[in-house]
């Protein structure tokens, strides 16, 4: 009898970029166990507890932090990474620098270090030190970036299993009012926004389960599955009641994603009448 590893196909393989792997099935079971979200609850932490990142005072550091996460991202989507590896990577960079100064020619082997770290704990296959050198145009080589790995997890005391607020998704599916059939959708305009808010430092402050219900609640707005049925601010209730959490804390951050959205989609086209000639 032979053995299949799907997922492992694509190390042999001369392209740079890796082809998908096929991921492993969602656990029914675990998503429906309300000890499974009790955990997480327990478990969760904010990126920054402080009020600052140390070092992160000037506007220069916070405007590179904004590029970094941005290359940071670029990476990931061109390694098809799993959802969670770059708000992971992120949850790291945040964690480091709001306990040490960094200096800017050091951001993105800092970068590179937490993807390279991230991709370990939450990617299928996860990424290389090769590859993540090639994306800095070898300025970061892989003796540093296994260096750093060292001095990462160090600064981090070990503590790596964070919670993130995709880890929420699912148990909040299962609570929403809407047809299993869009659950794909909203899945996917989910990890869309928790993407987003990852390149912000301010939602870095707030707690993973409140990052979810507003990236959740902005996808069902976006995607109309609300319209007739469910306000959002209804929708914020309800999982505020679901979470436990804070209500105010809530509040504070979907109007502050829902006005990062608005910024970051393009406008709509200028309709223009039609002059005679």
């Amino acid at each position: 009898m032979e053995l299949f590893c799907h997922e492992r196909a694509d190390l042999n393989s001369s392209s740079p970029v890796k082809s998908a792997p096929i991921r492993a099935f969602r656990d029914a079971v675990l998503t429906r166990d309300t000890r499974v979200l009790q955990n997480l609850l327990s478990l969760e932490k904010p990126n920054i507890s402080g009020k600052h990142i140390a070092g992160a005072e000037s506007e220069e550091l916070l405007r590179m932090r904004k590029i970094l996460t941005g290359w940071m991202l670029q990476v990931c989507e061109e390694q098809k990474c799993e959802e969670e590896v770059f708000p992971l990577a992120v949850h790291y960079l945040d964690r480091y620098m709001s306990q040490s100064a960094v200096r800017p020619c050091h951001l993105q082997l800092l970068g590179s270090v937490c993807m390279f770290l991230a991709s370990k704990l939450r990617e299928t296959v996860p990424l290389s030190a090769e590859t993540l050198s090639i994306y800095t145009d070898h300025a970061c080589s892989v003796p540093e970036i296994l260096q750093w790995e060292v001095l990462l997890v160090s600064h981090l005391q070990w503590d790596l299993a964070s919670v993130l607020p995709s880890d929420f998704l699912e148990l909040i599916l299962l609570a929403l009012p809407i047809p299993a059939q869009d659950h794909s959708s909203v899945r996917r305009h989910t990890h869309c926004y928790i993407a987003l808010t990852a390149t912000e430092l301010k939602f870095s402050f707030f707690r993973p389960s409140v990052v979810a219900c507003s990236c959740v609640t902005a996808a069902l707005l976006r995607l109309k599955l609300l319209q007739d049925t469910v306000s959002a601010e209804q929708m914020l209730q309800m999982l505020s009641n679901m979470l436990d959490m804070d209500k105010a804390s809530l509040h504070v951050c979907f109007s502050a994603l829902e006005q990062m959205i608005e910024q970051t989609l393009p406008a709509p086209p200028v309709q223009t009448q039609d002059v005679p000639l």
